[in-house]
């Protein structure tokens, strides 16, 4: 508990030091719910501030806009279709996963964000993360059907739940391995990036 509250502490001293164009993205494993409380971006939760985070550094990493986006996987067809929450409510809305977080379209090639920020030990953490599963699943489902060469899909898992869950995402990608397929932590997809 100490160590968190000093990781903390010194943190907010570097960040005063570092230069605007770095980017200082702490591993998942230290994204515990104490830490998030303690981020200047975070307010109560309730205004998907960690989404926000997570696509202000994206967005400094890539130097491009995420554009917001509706477009979710039917599970039926493996389609990608511009589904508002709205049309959820229909009888048929259950078929669709969740939308996109936001996308991107660069040299041709589209790139879909999927993004969440788990801390903390639980019921609803577990269903969330199980329903991010099944949501990368069906993204590797519309690769395989539609052998899709310029559709990337970027799975963005922040928070210690993710960290110590990421084993089950491993699996998944060795199950059916995929290079348009990334899953990891923001920490990871730097250094993914930037390699």
């Amino acid at each position: 508990m100490n160590n968190m509250k000093a990781i903390i502490i010194i943190q907010k001293y570097i960040r005063r030091y570092l230069v605007y164009k770095k980017i200082l993205i702490p591993s998942a494993y230290y994204q515990t719910k104490m830490w998030r409380l303690n981020q200047s971006w975070y307010k109560n939760g309730k205004i998907n501030e960690c989404e926000k985070y997570q696509i202000s550094l994206i967005e400094k990493i890539l130097k491009l806009k995420i554009v917001k986006t509706y477009e979710r996987i039917n599970i039926e067809t493996n389609e990608i279709l511009n589904i508002s929450n709205k049309s959820l409510n229909n009888s048929n809305g259950y078929e669709f996963t969740e939308n996109f977080d936001g996308k991107i379209i660069k040299d041709c090639n589209i790139y879909y964000f999927n993004l969440k920020f788990v801390c903390d030990n639980g019921g609803a953490q577990t269903r969330t993360l199980r329903e991010v599963y099944h949501f990368i699943k069906y993204q590797l489902y519309y690769l395989i059907k539609f052998n899709s060469i310029n559709i990337y899909f970027i799975n963005i898992l922040d928070g210690d739940t993710c960290y110590k869950n990421m084993n089950k995402f491993t699996y998944l990608l060795n199950k059916k391995e995929n290079k348009y397929v990334f899953i990891g932590s923001l920490y990871e997809f730097k250094k993914y990036y930037y390699k």
